[in-house]
């Protein structure tokens, strides 16, 4: 509670205010280098540590206001909208895979190798594309919170990583299975693997 009540001075002591005014406006600093990265270069959690707080007070203090816009503006943004463009993009694909393409050969009927090759290439780009990203993000989390010790047990005995608690990450997971399940179940892969002339068989 003390250090919750230091945060706003401190954040004060952050800023420079000019006592000069010039064309009825005075210059300010505002000094959030070490908020932004570490010693190491590395990208400070200051912003994650005061969200964490959930005090809007300190959030709408200027000196946080000031180096959150930097890095949304110089470098968040661009990452989140390539995300979300990714994202879009494999929802794309996903939808054509499972269901244009397959109502598309409902409505012809002789199925043609091209359509199995096209929803073939399709589910490949989502294993390959979406899977292994989520597969190598659950593995990091995992590592992570094994080695900082972050484990809660449930119901006394199971330990699991605390990442899992957020439902977001526990979403991620739960895609991550049922993309695995239906890699191990998918049938072209099955139909690859037939005594047949075709690529694919019906």
């Amino acid at each position: 509670a003390d250090a919750s009540n230091l945060l706003w001075p401190l954040l004060d002591g952050l800023i420079w205010r000019s006592r000069v005014t010039v064309a009825g406006q005075r210059r300010v600093n505002y000094y959030v280098k070490h908020l932004m990265h570490d010693g190491g270069g590395k990208m400070n959690k200051a912003l994650e540590w005061l969200a964490e707080n959930n005090d809007p007070k300190i959030i709408c203090h200027p000196a946080v206001v000031m180096f959150s816009d930097v890095f949304w503006g110089q470098l968040a943004n661009k990452y989140f909208l390539i995300g979300r463009l990714y994202f879009l993009f494999m929802l794309v694909v996903f939808l054509s895979s499972q269901s244009i393409l397959k109502n598309l050969q409902d409505e012809i009927e002789d199925e043609t190798e091209e359509q199995y090759i096209a929803i073939f290439a399709c589910r490949m780009i989502i294993y390959l594309g979406s899977l292994t990203r989520l597969i190598f993000q659950q593995i990091r989390f995992f590592i992570a919170d094994c080695q900082a010790g972050a484990m809660t047990k449930l119901a006394g005995f199971l330990p699991v990583p605390n990442y899992l608690f957020s439902f977001q990450q526990l979403g991620s997971l739960v895609l991550t299975i049922c993309l695995v399940l239906m890699l191990v179940l998918e049938p072209i892969l099955h139909c690859l693997s037939g005594d047949t002339d075709k690529l694919f068989s019906p």
